[in-house]
């Protein structure tokens, strides 16, 4: 038998005394206020049971995260919590807004707080998850996702399904967040690349692949002061100022 400790038109919390779990359910969240007002009321009842397990209800939560959102709640919230030693899992019930689920998945990716949460489609694979005694969560997923497309021929745009096993979502966020990543590298320095030569892409292309001066001389029939040119000429063209920095360009190639 639940408990109801708290409860607003946004956000309810529920106390499961058998189980020991502390369920928080966003009954809607759009925006930081409500974020806010839900991750303070939380807390306080966090305080009060100190709960075995925490189940988070997010099925209904939209809204995309800033840094210093994920960067507070850890700090708030997740590591304080974590320093008691007392709470063991944290199960979430996922978002059909991806970027508002990849934002509370980074909470866990770059905080402080030692958790590793379970997310799950439904509230009974969560709760099964949770009262097992193993936590059977391998840092890879054992099978592919299976991947279908959907047309819109009035729209004349593709949509792309992804089907996985919920225990396994952690993995292909952190994937999917690289991607947009490696997106917003590309549209922010095209114009740079760009402005390289025929000859300085190709050098560009084997200096990322591990070749050295004499090595890319050789190959290309040119002294080794004439690479070291080109090299020079590839960093400032580039805005680079380290070998990591110039190893992100070879998205381009």
């Amino acid at each position: 038998m639940s408990q109801n400790l708290y409860k607003t038109d946004a956000f309810s919390i529920e106390y499961i005394p058998g189980a020991d779990i502390l369920k928080g359910d966003f009954l809607k969240c759009k925006t930081s206020d409500e974020y806010v007002s839900a991750i303070r009321a939380f807390k306080e009842a966090y305080e009060r049971v100190l709960p075995r397990y925490t189940f988070w209800d997010n099925t209904k939560f939209g809204h995309i995260l800033t840094p210093e959102e994920q960067k507070w709640t850890d700090a708030f919230l997740n590591y304080p919590g974590a320093q008691k030693g007392v709470t063991e899992k944290v199960g979430i019930l996922v978002s059909q807004d991806i970027l508002a689920m990849m934002s509370v998945y980074e909470i866990f990716e770059v905080g402080k707080a030692p958790l590793r949460p379970g997310f799950f489609s439904t509230e009974n694979q969560a709760l099964e998850w949770l009262t097992q005694k193993e936590t059977p969560v391998a840092p890879l997923p054992n099978s592919k996702p299976l991947i279908a497309v959907d047309w819109d021929a009035d729209k004349a745009k593709a949509v792309i399904r992804m089907e996985m096993d919920a225990l396994d979502l952690p993995y292909y966020l952190h994937r999917f967040k690289r991607f947009l990543s490696d997106h917003d590298f590309l549209m922010e320095h095209l114009r740079l690349f760009k402005e390289l030569t025929r000859r300085e892409r190709k050098i560009l292309s084997m200096v990322i692949n591990g070749l050295n001066n004499g090595e890319i001389a050789e190959q290309l029939f040119i002294s080794s002061e004439t690479v070291k040119t080109h090299r020079k000429n590839i960093m400032r063209k580039l805005n680079c100022s380290s070998y990591g920095e110039l190893l992100r360009f070879g998205l381009f190639l």
